[in-house]
C-alpha cells in the first residue's frame, strides 16, 4: 500500500504477524489436548502446520495458549 500514511509495500509472508498467526477455537483445542498428553511444543507446532499447510503460527503463540490454560484463563 502506498499512500501518505503508509509509504511501504505489503508484505509477501505474514509470518510473525498477531494476526495472521493467531489460532482458531479448534486448532486451541488441539494445543490443549496434546498438552494434557504431553506432547512438547515443537511437535505440536508441526502438528498444526501439517493440518493447515497455509499456517503461519509460531511456537510463540503454542507456548501462549499453553499458559494461559495452565493458569486456568478460559482459552477460546
Amino acid at each position: 500500500m502506498l499512500c501518505g500514511m503508509h509509504n511501504h509495500d505489503l508484505d509477501e509472508k505474514l509470518s510473525g504477524h498477531l494476526i495472521a498467526g493467531r489460532l482458531n477455537a479448534e486448532e486451541k483445542k488441539k494445543v490443549i489436548d496434546m498438552t494434557k498428553s504431553l506432547t512438547v511444543p515443537h511437535n505440536i507446532l508441526t502438528n498444526l502446520k501439517q493440518s493447515n499447510k497455509e499456517s503461519v503460527t509460531t511456537i510463540k503463540q503454542v507456548y501462549n495458549v499453553r499458559t494461559r490454560w495452565r493458569k486456568g484463563e478460559e482459552v477460546t
